[in-house]
């Protein structure tokens, strides 16, 4: 980092996706200024939904108890139609040791990595207004203004994060196009008391009509109800908050029979869009979460989206800002986010299509070949996989590096690393030394010392087993890196080599296996 730069990293907007970055950069020794235009957390609750894959995010970060002692399991999702049953589709079939949806508040997920944060010595900046900014060779010079009152000054960054939402002023001053569609239809939003035998371990979705009515269960026996698809008012302005009599009349139209709403404590409205922007770097600058990527909330896809972007950005960042890898590093987080967010968006959108259907033909054919799907197992693991974020991959991406030839292989380079959440709690890369014990000590020593040559970037797990008996190097983020034999240890030594000093050859003074250089 330049010598004329206040601080390594600055970011903008301090919701969920900014305070995950903040975090990751944080716990990683970086120093981090986060800043927030609003002088007080919000209090809003749009995003409700937390998802297997997020979960195992926060088990690395050592706060994932406290989310489950706070939040709602929800161990399926209920779809009803004009078929005699409701067709189910599990949760507590994935491959995950969080094989549910935990709901609650997003007020309490902000309060719970705020204090996490906190714990690591960095506090949000509230009342901090981002103006302007200019970047140049060496950083980026912010220009900001204090509420209330306190007036402008500048802040240099290295690099700056704007994780400041779907009208980022980020993404404008950087001139990115924000392409998309409008649904142009409103979404109403209730949070009230149900009186209903409906079961609170699943969400619901009534599709009785041309328009859907979801149903999620809340913390405190309490429910979030979606009115989406409301055409807009004839006027121009905005749409004003619902009343609870039009959501009475609405939900009794969408709804199941007898359907009792009481005791709103949120009544709401907002317009849904499906737009990403067109690049989520431009030099020393980033966008994440909603100033990257905005869609329909069908699936709860949007906080857990930009979750993950913090974390994919977080760890390579920390090693640019600290001088430990080429900044051509930060390339792969647009290769491999930007793909995500195109199937994130492709996915709300199919779900939208499939239970907003005017059409009464498509309607009663889609009625029907539910079930049909919800009986097949593999397509009831394809879709809550798919829902739990669980299958997103960066295989084929520029860190995915194909090292063996077994095509077979369930899990390759780029994919989620399943089963082995519990060895990868250090915030570098982990080394999964997989062996038959005692037989494999010398091997497993010698990837060890291999290991010895890359000082913090690597953490090294003997792990017995005697199925596997290879080398698993997981990334930060706890995607697969590379998988080798576990008498090549210098495989993953390479990759790191390479992640960290760019594609040269690699000294043989630091290989165990010196004959393989």
């Amino acid at each position: 980092m330049s010598e004329l730069n206040d601080v390594p990293v600055a970011v903008i907007g301090a919701g969920p996706t900014g305070v995950t970055l903040a975090i990751e950069l944080a716990r990683r020794g970086v120093e981090v200024r986060i800043f927030d235009r609003q002088t007080a957390p919000p209090r809003e609750t749009r995003a409700i939904g937390i998802h297997a894959r997020t979960l195992e995010l926060f088990h690395q970060l050592r706060i994932v108890d406290e989310f489950l002692a706070r939040g709602h399991r929800v161990t399926g999702v209920e779809f009803h139609t004009r078929t005699r049953r409701p067709v189910v589709a599990r949760f507590d079939r994935i491959d995950s040791p969080y094989p549910f949806l935990l709901t609650m508040s997003q007020e309490v997920t902000q309060a719970i990595l705020d204090r996490r944060l906190h714990e690591l010595g960095v506090r949000v900046e509230r009342g901090v207004n981002v103006l302007d900014f200019i970047q140049d060779p060496d950083g980026v010079e912010l220009r900001v203004s204090t509420e209330p009152g306190g007036g402008e000054r500048t802040v240099r960054a290295g690099w700056v994060v704007g994780c400041d939402g779907a009208h980022s002023l980020v993404r404008r001053r950087l001139g990115v196009s924000f392409d998309g569609d409008d649904y142009a239809q409103d979404w109403l939003m209730a949070e009230v008391r149900a009186e209903s035998p409906l079961r609170r371990d699943h969400f619901h979705v009534f599709a009785h009509t041309a328009a859907p009515l979801p149903m999620f269960p809340l913390p405190e026996d309490r429910w979030r109800v979606f009115v989406p698809q409301v055409p807009r008012p004839a006027s121009t302005g905005e749409r004003q908050p619902p009343t609870m009599d039009e959501i009475d009349r609405l939900v009794a139209e969408r709804g199941p029979a007898g359907l009792r709403l009481t005791d709103p404590t949120l009544l709401a409205t907002f317009r849904a869009y499906r737009r990403r922007a067109a690049a989520m770097r431009h030099g020393r600058v980033f966008v994440a979460g909603d100033a990257a990527h905005i869609h329909s909330p069908a699936g709860g896809q949007g906080m857990n989206t930009g979750l993950q972007d913090a974390v994919n950005l977080g760890w390579k960042l920390a090693l640019v800002a600290s001088g430990r890898a080429p900044s051509a590093l930060l390339d792969t987080y647009q290769a491999e986010r930007g793909p995500i967010a195109d199937g994130v968006l492709a996915f709300t959108h199919a779900i939208v299509r499939t239970f907003a259907q005017r059409s009464p033909r498509r309607r009663w054919l889609r009625d029907r070949l539910l079930p049909l799907a919800a009986a097949v197992p593999a397509a009831e693991r394809y879709y809550t996989t798919r829902l739990a974020q669980l299958s997103q991959s960066y295989r084929g991406g520029p860190l995915a590096r194909a090292t063996t030839n077994r095509r077979l292989d369930r899990v390759r380079a780029g994919d989620r690393m399943p089963g082995v959440l519990e060895h990868l709690r250090s915030p570098a890369h982990t080394l999964l030394i997989m062996t038959a014990g005692e037989q494999d000590a010398g091997a497993a020593n010698a990837a060890v010392a291999e290991m010895s040559a890359f000082d913090e970037l690597v953490h090294p797990v003997v792990v017995d087993n005697e199925r596997r008996r290879e080398l698993l190097l997981v990334r930060p983020d706890g995607h697969l890196a590379c998988r080798a034999r576990l008498d090549r240890p210098d495989v993953p030594a390479t990759y790191l080599h390479e992640l960290t000093r760019g594609p040269t050859q690699r000294p043989c003074a630091t290989s165990a296996s010196p004959s393989r250089c």
